[in-house]
C-alpha cells in the first residue's frame, strides 16, 4: 500500500472553492495549490520513487482504503505536484501534537481583483464532499468564518477558517499562552529563590561559627 498508515489513510480530500460576489457577477477566487508546504519537507523529507513516469513507480501498489485515487493522480493538472511531493499530502502528513489542529489548505493568488488580498464584500464557500456538494455562505466584512461539517467516518469536525499567514506562521494561541505561563512560573521561582537567599544570608552557618 502506498502510502501506508492511518495518517495517510485519513488525508483530507474535500474540495473547497471560494467565490466573491462583485456587483451582479460572481468571481471565483484564484487559490494556489502549491507552495503551501515547508521547503524542507517538499525538497528533502518527501521524495518520489525514481522512475520514467510516476504511474510505473507505483505499479503493483494499492491506494489507501479511504482514498478515491492513487497517489500519482493527486493533482491531475500539475504533474510536478503528484505522488509523495503533493503539497496537500505533505501538509497533512506533518502531524500535530494535539487532536485539534489547523492545516494550511490554500493561499489566495494575488492577481486582478485580489492583488491586495480579499476585498470587503460577500463570499460563498463551495465545499465538495466525496458523496455530494454542500454550499455554505458567509457574509463578513472581517474575512473570517467557521463552518462545521461532521466526518462520520473519523468522528471529527472540519472547519474553514480565513486567516493571514506571515513568516512566523498562522494564528497559534498555544505558544503565547505557554510563554506567559512559563514566564510567570520563572518569575515566581525567582522571587522565591531571592527570598530564601536573603533569609539565609542573615544566619551564620556552621562553618562561620567555627
Amino acid at each position: 500500500m502506498a502510502p501506508c498508515g492511518a495518517i495517510a489513510n485519513s488525508m483530507f480530500n474535500d474540495t473547497i472553492d471560494l467565490f466573491y460576489s462583485r456587483n451582479s457577477s460572481v468571481i471565483q477566487v484564484p487559490l494556489l495549490r502549491t507552495g503551501n508546504s515547508w521547503w524542507t519537507d517538499k525538497n528533502v523529507k518527501f521524495r518520489n520513487p525514481e522512475a520514467y513516469n510516476l504511474s510505473s513507480a507505483f505499479a503493483g501498489t494499492a491506494r489507501p482504503p479511504y482514498w478515491q485515487k492513487p497517489a500519482y493522480l493527486l493533482d491531475e493538472d500539475d504533474e510536478r505536484n503528484n505522488g509523495y511531493v503533493n503539497d496537500d499530502f505533505i501538509v497533512w502528513m506533518r502531524v500535530s501534537a494535539f487532536a485539534t489542529f489547523r492545516n494550511l489548505y490554500r493561499r489566495v493568488s494575488r492577481v486582478r481583483h485580489f492583488a491586495e488580498g480579499l476585498p470587503a464584500g460577500n463570499y460563498t464557500f463551495r465545499i465538495s464532499y466525496t458523496d455530494g456538494d454542500v454550499v455554505l455562505k458567509v457574509l463578513s466584512w472581517f474575512y473570517s468564518g467557521s463552518f462545521r461539517g461532521r466526518d462520520e467516518r473519523f468522528k471529527g469536525r472540519k472547519h474553514v477558517i480565513l486567516s493571514t499567514v506571515v513568516w512566523s506562521g498562522g494564528s497559534n494561541p498555544f505558544l503565547g499562552i505557554a510563554y506567559l505561563v512559563s514566564g510567570a512560573a520563572a518569575t515566581l521561582a525567582g522571587f522565591v529563590i531571592t527570598g530564601i537567599h536573603l533569609k539565609l544570608r542573615k544566619k551564620k552557618t556552621y562553618f562561620q561559627k567555627q
